[in-house]
């Protein structure tokens, strides 16, 4: 997540050594700020744990629906939609 943070802060920057070496299209060094860089990083972490945590809801509630109003069981869903991982607790 490093490079996409310093990507994000610095977009000058076409490419990065390690992590701390970064450069623009015409190769000059790109000074960065690693503390900046580590707080983005947190940030975008952040973002993406937001991101997949909504889309695990969305699946959840279609999932519920499905076996509400359809009458399937949920592993009939589970195969249908190629879900892997723990199951719904059933009511």
């Amino acid at each position: 997540m490093i490079h996409e943070a310093i990507y994000s802060l610095y977009p000058n920057v076409v490419v990065i050594y390690g992590a701390h070496y970064a450069y623009d299209s015409n190769k000059n060094p790109v000074v960065i700020d690693m503390v900046a860089v580590e707080q983005e990083a947190q940030v975008l972490q952040a973002q993406a744990r937001a991101k997949e945590e909504a889309i695990e809801a969305v699946r959840a509630s279609a999932m519920r629906k499905l076996v509400e109003n359809a009458g399937l069981t949920i592993e009939e869903v589970r195969t249908f939609l190629k879900i892997d991982g723990p199951q719904p607790e059933e009511e």
